[in-house]
């Protein structure tokens, strides 16, 4: 069982002044392994990105994009779910509050496993619906 350790970040920013940042590679003490340790670091699937920069090059119009909130989006299973706990306040403004515990419900970012699940998750979906030409592309230059 790990409980993920985590610290707020300050910026300049209108929308985001505070983000909280999981630090999954925290080791308890050198002989314990972080939660890290006990994921799969499988890479994921990628095509070649020379072929992909010359496809790029070659047309008109280049189009890219990102998928916000990517990890946020892929939900953990109920079992999973365990494995991702971690403590807050149970009233924040009120340091001596007790903790509460909770468990993140979607992948978490910074997981070591978090890329090769999202990318496996997107050629899940590609090839669910590889009928649409939209699909054959994305899969192409994913």
């Amino acid at each position: 069982m790990h409980y993920i350790p985590h610290h707020a970040v300050k910026k300049d920013s209108a929308t985001t002044p505070i983000r909280i940042v999981y630090d999954c590679s925290c080791q308890e003490t050198s002989q314990k392994p972080s939660f890290n340790n006990c994921l799969d670091s499988t890479p994921p699937t990628l095509n070649d990105i020379s072929h992909i920069m010359i496809r790029f090059r070659l047309g008109k119009y280049a189009v890219s994009t990102d998928i916000e909130k990517a990890f946020l989006n892929l939900r953990l299973d109920k079992e999973d779910r365990d494995m991702t706990r971690f403590l807050w306040l149970s009233y924040p403004g009120n340091p001596d509050s007790p903790f509460t515990t909770y468990r993140f419900k979607s992948v978490l970012f910074g997981a070591t496993c978090s890329p090769f699940i999202l990318n496996a998750s997107l050629l899940k979906h590609l090839e669910n619906n590889a009928s649409s030409w939209i699909s054959r592309f994305l899969k192409r230059d994913l």
